[in-house]
Parts: structure tokens; C-alpha cells; sequence
């Protein structure tokens, strides 16, 4: 946390344009990175947690509104049906 404050005051007390303009782009690249891995760690575990669901259903016809859902959601995004 100490880096943080220390970061926070540099560019607070930063007056050229041209090296903030940089750090920007830099800082912003890797928050994109780490947001980006934290979405996709998230994406995984709701996949799992999807996985784990459907592995415990019985019920046929629940599993088959399933399935029709998911084909009926891709045919879309495909540019199918709508």
C-alpha cells in the first residue's frame, strides 16, 4: 500500500504532460491485463459451478430445456434464428 501512496503523490505532483501521458498508457495496460485475467478466472468458475449443476440434474426434461436453451442462445449468435 506504501507503492500506492507513493504513486498517487508522484503523478499528483507530476507537471509534465508528455511522462503523465506515458504512465497512463503503462498503468493502463496493466490494469486491462489484470482486470482482464480476474474476468476470466471468474468465467471459469462459473463454468465449473455450471458444470457441477447440470452434472447433479435428473430430471430429463429439465436437462432437455437445458440443452434447448444453450443451441437455441449459440443459433442466435451465429446469426440463426432471432
Amino acid at each position: 500500500m506504501k507503492y500506492k501512496h507513493l504513486i498517487l503523490k508522484m503523478v499528483l505532483a507530476m507537471r509534465d504532460e508528455d511522462y503523465l501521458f506515458r504512465i497512463y498508457h503503462f498503468i493502463l495496460a496493466k490494469y486491462r491485463k489484470e482486470k482482464h485475467k480476474a474476468e476470466h478466472e471468474e468465467m471459469e468458475q462459473r463454468k465449473a459451478e455450471v458444470i457441477r449443476i447440470v452434472s447433479e440434474l435428473e430430471s430429463l426434461d429439465i436437462i432437455e430445456s437445458i440443452y434447448s436453451f444453450i443451441m437455441g442462445m449459440l443459433s442466435v449468435k451465429k446469426g440463426g434464428a432471432k
